[in-house]
């Protein structure tokens, strides 16, 4: 992510005494098994990932917040859709990029809120690319895009009808750093250490469109005209435990856990 990336141009790991190897990942889900192997030590992942993580009995600890959901997450249909708003959805494909995840409970708890039943619209699980072709060749009705590919679908002609995070998702926390409870614990140093060095990053980024147009062609190939148009994430290093529990209860109404979980029993002190 931007943060962590920023936090290494500007030398803030260095600074705090932390030499760090930035590895790649091809998502918070599939990440995690190297997390609790031990192979990666401190993850970046969607909150939900984490949480399905926790209620399986796997010893994750939350570390540190990254990003809030603000307008860089946008619901879309094609120009000449019949779909106008969320409550048109009924009957209706969805397109996530995983069926669980955070996106699933955000889309689910709008539809509620406009009094469409989620059991009526068919999600469909697809990757982020591949969302924009699907929508204008008619395999789905609806799609769930984050930048750079809303900017892309934006240019492309297609159709926002409303933000991803809105109504009871407003405002959720979408990802955040993770590490395992034995890490935290034999490594209370580092843990202080890398929070200070988010912290100062995301004070770097928030809101600085110049510094995202630096940073971003670092770690994803982008046209400079979809840079310059990129709607900036908001930034904050805090957990929000209680944003996290409303989002935890969420996933236990849908489905997604089968038991309540307490969000607050997993943040490292």
């Amino acid at each position: 992510t931007s943060t962590i990336i920023q936090s290494e141009e500007a030398g803030y790991l260095e600074e705090a005494g932390i030499s760090a190897e930035l590895v790649e990942t091809e998502g918070g889900a599939a990440a995690i098994p190297s997390l609790i192997s031990g192979d990666i030590d401190i993850l970046y992942s969607n909150y939900t990932s984490i949480l399905l993580a926790a209620e399986q009995g796997l010893p994750v600890a939350l570390l540190a917040g990254n990003d809030i959901a603000t307008d860089d997450h946008g619901i879309f249909v094609s120009e000449d859709s019949d779909i106008d708003e969320l409550s048109d959805l009924g009957g209706k494909s969805f397109a996530v990029n995983n069926l669980q995840n955070i996106g699933t409970v955000a889309i689910y708890s709008q539809l509620e809120e406009v009094g469409v039943d989620p059991d009526d619209v068919d999600l469909v699980e697809m990757p982020n690319p591949d969302m924009a072709p699907a929508l204008t060749n008619g395999n789905v009705d609806a799609i769930w895009q984050v930048e750079p590919f809303q900017t892309i679908s934006e240019q492309s002609g297609l159709r926002r009808i409303g933000d991803m995070f809105d109504g009871p998702a407003a405002d959720m926390p979408v990802g955040g750093w993770v590490t395992t409870q034995e890490f935290a614990e034999n490594n209370p140093e580092v843990i202080d250490a890398f929070r200070q060095a988010l912290s100062q990053a995301g004070d770097d980024l928030q809101g600085n469109h110049e510094l995202h147009l630096e940073l971003v062609p670092s770690y994803t190939e982008i046209d400079e005209a979809v840079a310059q148009d990129l709607a900036l994430p908001n930034y904050d290093s805090e957990l929000q435990t209680d944003a996290l529990q409303t989002g935890a209860d969420m996933m236990h109404e849908y489905g997604i856990i089968a038991e309540p979980l307490e969000v607050s029993e997993l943040v490292v002190e």
